[in-house]
């Protein structure tokens, strides 16, 4: 049945992103929907279930969090308008919960949840006991053969049996974008312990549904990516920077191979940070603390002032592609030949025509920069915005082909920073860079023709 279902929701979905256009073009942000996960007697969420555990209810923490979240949100924003899904504990369909963002007309979508994963059975002695055993000997032959019993006494112990705590621990952000995985996240993962997201019965039953693996997934993941993974992945990069600052573990940005219901369908750039693992001993009683839960409140908070900032000084319009074509009258410049290149970072493509979207990593702070491609100029003394430079390539095969940052100055905010979105055709790159005014930065790209 659900297979069939399926892509009716998706298309539902897609058209729903195609005709709020204005909630992806906004030029200031006014309205923020925050979502306490899960909710009421049906759906708990996950539960402290290790030995001598707060027994702790996700749906409790999440609500707890998201409601100091709201007020923080208030105090240090009172021009925003700030929309819980929820206040009490009540139960609410994730379709619903994205419903009543959409409806609200939210452009930034805060879903808050705890980690859990699955736990081990550990046993100790706790003492002993007599236990009679026998020992059997033999009299008679043929049918007279009889089975005489010798009792005697053993002391055997006696163990008791319990849940081994989660040795996992830390705050992720998840979002909605088929091409981001955390290394960090990654590496923790292949420790041993197994992992997958935590979702309540109704998420996880959509989420059967592989965005990888079907046309109206990839379509509908193509059409999110185009409107609000940028956005997304910014400002969940700014939180995990902010958790970070903390003193926790950051886990890093990352998302499932398949959706989270309540991150695609909402119309608006959406993130889902997991606070902590509450099958953790350290990480319960830190989600559950008063100061533990106004940490987060206002890391989130600083996290969404910085990507305010961000979306409200850069006003300007994307900027049209064009074909970037190398300026072999021109020499390259002095400064340029004069400083070496400190960071190079090599990357692989399977075409020999990529595209460049070229954007400020972190905040908007007055980075100018330019680009040079095989010691040719291809952009010259560039403003970095939240908003895509777009220039295209065209590569040599079977030769070195470098792209080069040049630090035009430092902005602010040194270094000077870019984040460059890469696509060959086939695939899609995220590199960040840094450049100053004594080194550049570069990619060079490995790329072998193929041949019939």
């Amino acid at each position: 049945m659900l297979k069939n279902k399926v892509p009716v929701l998706v298309c539902i979905a897609a058209f729903n992103l195609l005709i709020l256009s204005d909630t992806f073009s906004q030029k200031k942000l006014t309205t923020i929907i925050v979502d306490a996960g899960h909710g009421g007697t049906k759906d708990p969420g996950a539960t402290g279930q290790y030995e001598n555990s707060l027994r702790s209810k996700e749906k409790d923490v999440t609500l707890a969090i998201s409601l100091k979240l709201i007020a923080e949100l208030k105090k240090q924003m009172p021009e925003l308008n700030v929309k819980p899904t929820r206040t009490t504990d009540i139960y609410q369909d994730p379709r619903e919960k994205a419903r009543i963002a959409n409806e609200l007309g939210g452009q930034l979508f805060l879903c808050i949840h705890a980690d859990s994963g699955p736990l081990k059975t550990g046993s100790r002695q706790i003492g002993t006991r007599e236990e009679t055993r026998y020992k059997y000997t033999y009299t008679g032959k043929g049918k007279k053969r009889k089975k005489i019993p010798h009792p005697y006494t053993v002391t055997v112990p006696v163990y008791e049996y319990f849940k081994k705590p989660l040795e996992r621990s830390g705050t992720s952000v998840w979002i909605f974008a088929p091409h981001k995985t955390s290394e960090k996240l990654q590496a923790i993962l292949d420790g041993g312990e197994d992992f997958e997201i935590e979702t309540d019965t109704t998420d996880a039953a959509l989420n059967d549904f592989d965005f990888k693996k079907s046309p109206e997934g990839r379509a509908l993941a193509q059409i999110y990516a185009d409107r609000f993974q940028l956005r997304s992945d910014r400002l969940a990069t700014f939180v995990n920077d902010e958790i970070e600052k903390t003193g926790r573990r950051a886990l890093g940005v990352s998302q499932r191979q398949k959706g989270i219901w309540v991150l695609q369908a909402t119309n608006m750039p959406a993130i889902l940070v997991e606070t902590g693992f509450i099958n953790n001993p350290e990480d319960e009683r830190y989600i559950n603390s008063e100061k533990g839960q106004q940490e987060i409140a206002e890391a989130i908070t600083a996290a969404v002032k910085r990507y305010k900032q961000q979306i409200e000084n850069s006003n300007k319009p994307t900027a049209v592609a064009e074909t970037a074509k190398p300026k072999e009258e021109k020499e390259v410049t002095a400064a340029f030949e004069s400083r070496p290149t400190k960071e190079a970072k090599v990357l692989q493509v399977k075409s020999d025509k990529v595209r460049v979207e070229l954007f400020d990593d972190g905040e908007v702070d007055g980075d100018n920069v330019s680009v040079y491609f095989n010691k040719n100029l291809v952009v010259n003394n560039k403003a970095l915005t939240a908003n895509g430079y777009v220039f295209n390539l065209e590569l040599v095969p079977g030769k070195t082909n470098e792209l080069v940052l040049f630090a035009d100055n430092l902005g602010t905010i040194p270094p000077n920073t870019a984040l460059m979105v890469i696509t060959d055709g086939t695939s899609r790159y995220e590199v960040r860079l840094a450049a100053d005014l004594k080194n550049n930065a570069s990619i060079r790209f490995e790329f072998k023709q193929q041949h019939p």
